[in-house]
């Protein structure tokens, strides 16, 4: 799923974003590409990107209008076969295949495919590289673009609508640009749907959720696409997390099976920056200063009362980058939890033994932990319920924040209550910051 969701994702530099718009719809497929090597050729498998001109006839090119500026470096352009490595670190032996030949032309026998697609050598993965392309595959001056933003709320969502709207204007000259509310089901009512010129979105990046709104669900494809031909949209920009991604992919698939000259591009939005090939997705670092700011207020609840324990829960379904990053900046968490990575109560190396240690030496202690952190550990002592998904698709984690502050209790107030002069008990302090995270304003690194 990681693998379709990177095929429709897109975070880069305004102009690399539309341009992928512009010319390609993606695609399940991969296709091998050579690189050079001293031993032999390497074969890369890269997921391939379908273009329009594949489904539709007579088609034309036109120039990017980014080419037409004065003095323009080639440097500004992707090429056609620019590609990355899905890893940064592989096994040099993984990608030689002597005995696979590649086909020089179309005319590649069963045989053949079978070669490149099914043996070794095509073991390290890749991706074609987003970015602007010197040539795109729509007339900006007759384009209509739409943008529509799904799920749950983001930091910088709406500067993700701002920037998508002054670039396609102001760099590639688009004039008609839209807005859908509340999700895919704003794509059934076009009469609500919102003009985005730059006096409507000029100052939206200081602005936390999205103007446009938003909701989980709602997806009819054959609706969807009905209403981008009946409204004249060629160039659809969707912002949203894995279960819009999954819509998106619809959308393309059948656009494609209908033979429309309709493009569909994806930014990834994750609070969790959990994205590979990403460095930073766009809301993280606004989520990761929130939750320091909580870890703060907890360590000063947990100060201010003897044997005081501080427990964080922050967001993180899959992934604990906000809850590892806010804990390592705020300097006084002493545990922090991740769904990485398991972890057990009791016995030697357990957390409860961790956490009286650190209660006894310093009269406090701060716990962060990721809301998808100990989900093995409910499952094996029966806490969990029903398995339960949202309207995305997305299974509905078990509460680990209450659930993990009666196990702490229970087995530190009688042994701290021995070790005490005075008979304390633990005093615990629960903090869930998680809406306070997502509904902020982006800081300036996430605009």
């Amino acid at each position: 799923m990681m693998k379709r969701f990177l095929q429709l994702s897109f975070l880069l530099r305004p102009a690399a974003v539309y341009s992928w718009a512009f010319t390609a719809l993606p695609s399940r497929r991969t296709s091998p590409i050579v690189l050079s090597s001293v031993s032999g050729p390497e074969l890369w498998k890269v997921e391939k990107v379908d273009h329009i001109s594949e489904w539709t006839t007579n088609h034309k090119s036109y120039p990017n209008p980014l080419s037409l500026k004065d003095n323009v470096p080639s440097s500004w352009f992707v090429g056609l076969n620019d590609a990355v490595a899905l890893k940064v670190q592989i096994d040099a032996l993984e990608t030689i295949d002597e005995t696979c030949v590649l086909p020089s032309d179309d005319d590649c026998d069963e045989e053949d495919e079978e070669c490149i697609v099914g043996r070794g050598g095509i073991n390290a993965e890749a991706f074609v590289l987003a970015g602007p392309r010197a040539e795109i595959s729509f007339d900006p001056s007759t384009s209509k673009a739409a943008i529509v933003t799904c799920g749950g709320l983001c930091p910088g969502l709406n500067s993700v609508v701002r920037e998508l709207a002054m670039c396609l204007s102001r760099q590639y000259g688009v004039q008609q640009i839209v807005g859908i509310p509340q999700g895919y089901r704003g794509f059934l009512y076009p009469e609500e749907w919102k003009s985005l010129d730059e006096t409507v979105v000029q100052n939206l990046h200081n602005q936390g959720g999205s103007m446009l709104g938003s909701s989980r669900g709602g997806h009819d494809t054959d609706a969807i696409v009905d209403s981008l031909v009946n409204e004249g949209i060629n160039l659809l920009f969707v912002v949203g997390g894995d279960g819009t991604v999954r819509g998106a992919a619809k959308i393309a698939e059948e656009v494609k099976r209908r033979g429309l000259a309709i493009s569909v591009a994806c930014i990834p939005k994750t609070i969790d920056n959990d994205i590979p090939l990403i460095d930073r997705t766009f809301g993280f670092e606004s989520a990761v200063e929130a939750a320091r700011d909580a870890i703060n207020v907890a360590n000063t609840e947990a100060e201010g009362f003897p044997f005081g324990l501080g427990v964080v829960k922050v967001m993180g379904r899959n992934s604990g980058f906000i809850a590892m990053h806010s804990a390592l900046g705020s300097c006084v968490a002493d545990l922090c939890l991740v769904p990485e990575v398991d972890f057990y109560l009791d016995g030697k190396g357990g957390i409860v033994d961790h956490l009286y240690e650190r209660l006894l030496a310093h009269d406090k202690a701060v716990v962060v932990v990721a809301e998808g952190a100990g989900q093995k550990l409910m499952a094996e002592l029966g806490a969990v319920g029903e398995e339960v998904e949202d309207a995305s698709g997305n299974v509905l984690l078990d509460d680990i924040g209450p659930w993990l502050c009666k196990q702490l209790k229970q087995r530190l107030d009688e042994r701290l209550e021995k070790a005490s002069i005075h008979g304390d008990e633990l005093t615990l302090k629960y903090v869930d910051p998680s809406y306070m995270v997502r509904g902020i304003p982006p800081n300036t690194a996430d605009n």
